[in-house]
């Protein structure tokens, strides 16, 4: 990292970060370009290594793309203000978190680690907890839940008085 006194090194930090921001960017490898969407995710730290989970149809270019390459790249941020330094347009800036990383997906078929997937899922978004039998088995066949096991992660963060 270039102005490494903007690194989050720490890994607590670093996933407290992250989830902090609301979605996340997913980027796989496309037929010419890179392939970016994003998406709503949970994240849980498992022996030391960070995991991401997200779900999706069982059908499209996201879902088939990952079964021909499961690299993926990852970006989220956020953004808590901007302001002037200056009177030029060039003085303003922004306070702000980033984590970007790597790592290999795989689409889960286990029924358990689904059901912990989707649980990580929602432990991001509310505090509200929910057993196994609260997932309907309709909408359950309908999504996938996939896996990131992710094998490196950086964050950033400038933040000013």
């Amino acid at each position: 990292m270039r102005k490494s006194q903007r690194e989050i090194s720490d890994f607590q930090e670093k996933k407290a970060a992250l989830l902090a921001c609301g979605f996340l960017t997913l980027a796989v490898g496309g037929e010419s370009a890179p392939y970016l969407v994003p998406l709503d995710f949970g994240a849980e730290e498992r022996e030391g290594k960070l995991i991401l989970y997200f779900h999706c149809a069982k059908e499209g270019k996201k879902l088939d793309l990952l079964r021909k390459d499961p690299n993926v790249g990852f970006c989220a941020a956020r953004q808590f203000r901007v302001f002037n330094n200056g009177t030029a347009p060039c003085g303003f800036t922004a306070d702000y978190e980033s984590v970007c990383g790597r790592g290999v997906a795989s689409v889960l078929s286990d029924r358990a680690e689904r059901l912990h997937g989707l649980k990580v899922l929602m432990a991001h978004y509310t505090e509200e907890g929910f057993s196994d039998e609260s997932f309907l088995e309709r909408p359950l066949a309908l999504a996938e839940v996939v896996r990131v096991d992710v094998t490196e992660f950086t964050g950033k963060r400038l933040v000013r008085g």
